[in-house]
């Protein structure tokens, strides 16, 4: 019996040590750091950000990356929550399995995901925007069409050269961040430093910057686009009487006769006309903008030929008090049919935000009529 208890005493003993040794065992496998959360990808240029929730756990301590083919590891010593992943240059997908470590580098249950990096062979493949020259009311625009597809999507810079005839090179960098996705940008001619191009044959070198769109993702990474492409410019012909200005007139005719008041001479409407009691009158028209007008039209009225202009002067100025004379006729017949449109040319090179047509005689009636004062700006007479 004293044999018997002996034995069980030391396997009592020997079953106690070797479940709590178990029990440590079990600790030490089984609880493991903690395991990141909503891991998400962002492409960028030969390159991918990763970023994630990390866990609230105590004993997670650092990150490690295990990506690519050849398998590749990464490791971060701090609890980092994004991490860009550089030297990614082939078009294909990568996985990226992310774990966290604990203070023994033992691994938390992993996160993968798989991306897309923008490869060289991508950025080459996307078709630059192309170039052309329009007007748009009295603005002429270098447009750029395509800057934003399916593909990819503007990011806001341009930078382009433009050389034509007779040496002409002009430059311009324009930053957009307001317009950033949009499929079109119009700029105006006017940042290079002059109102308009003059017709003629032109070459354009520039570079647009994109951000590629991946699978649906947009790249982090901005890359530029470059293109080379010849223009024709066409003559811009504006009507100068549609932009912003004011009508003036020396007798103070408002409202005018039958609402016949100088706001009819610019409507460019035959069946309207300005009408004022006296046979001699001069009409201004204010821009908010000077242009070099090349060109104007008289419509006659629709009665009363003695009321046709037979002296005037058109002339310009800066100011509204120093004028320059740019036409003049004197004893010019009657318009052959009443609403009948005649057109002058000017030798003007001048840009004038102020113009007047000063009637100094009519053909003998007492009243002075007119249906319509336009000036023009023709590029192709500059």
């Amino acid at each position: 019996m004293i044999i018997v208890s002996i034995l069980l005493a030391l396997l009592s003993n020997y079953g106690c040590d070797s479940m709590e040794d178990n029990f440590k065992q079990y600790l030490e496998e089984y609880n493991y750091s903690g395991k990141i959360d909503s891991l998400r990808v962002y492409p960028g240029f030969e390159r991918v950000v990763l970023a994630w929730d990390n866990p609230k756990d105590q004993k997670s301590k650092s990150i490690k990356i295990i990506y690519g083919a050849d398998s590749t590891v990464v490791t971060y010593d701090t609890l980092v929550d994004s991490v860009s992943i550089e030297g990614l240059d082939a078009g294909t997908g990568y996985e990226f399995i992310v774990f966290t470590l604990d203070a023994k580098k033992n691994i938390s249950v992993p996160t993968s995901i798989t991306a897309f990096p923008v490869s060289k062979a991508f950025v080459d493949a996307l078709t630059p925007p192309s170039i052309v020259v329009q007007t748009i009311g009295a603005e002429q625009y270098i447009s750029v069409i395509g800057t934003t597809n399916v593909l990819m999507r503007f990011a806001g810079d341009i930078e382009y050269t433009v050389s034509g005839a007779g040496g002409f090179t002009q430059s311009g960098k324009a930053q957009l961040p307001d317009m950033e996705g949009k499929p079109q940008i119009n700029l105006p001619v006017s940042a290079l430093g002059i109102s308009f191009l003059p017709p003629g044959e032109y070459t354009f070198n520039y570079k647009v910057s994109v951000f590629p769109i991946v699978g649906n993702l947009v790249s982090v990474d901005e890359v530029w686009l470059t293109n080379t492409q010849t223009v024709m410019v066409q003559p811009v012909v504006i009507n100068l009487m549609n932009t912003p200005g004011t009508i003036s007139e020396s007798n103070n005719n408002s409202p005018g006769h039958g609402g016949e008041n100088v706001d009819k001479l610019i409507d460019n409407d035959p069946g309207t006309k300005y009408l004022t009691f006296q046979n001699t009158a001069w009409m201004m028209w204010k821009m908010e903008r000077a242009f070099a007008a090349t060109k104007y039209t008289l419509t006659s009225g629709n009665d009363d030929d003695g009321r046709d202009p037979k002296d005037w002067t058109v002339e310009g100025s800066d100011d509204g008090v120093t004028w320059t004379v740019l036409d003049r006729q004197t004893n010019f017949p009657k318009f052959p049919q009443r609403k009948y449109k005649i057109s002058f040319l000017m030798p003007n090179r001048t840009a004038y935000n102020h113009y007047r047509l000063n009637v100094t005689a009519n053909h003998g009636s007492g009243l002075f009529q007119l249906a319509d004062w336009i000036l023009y700006y023709d590029s192709g007479q500059q």
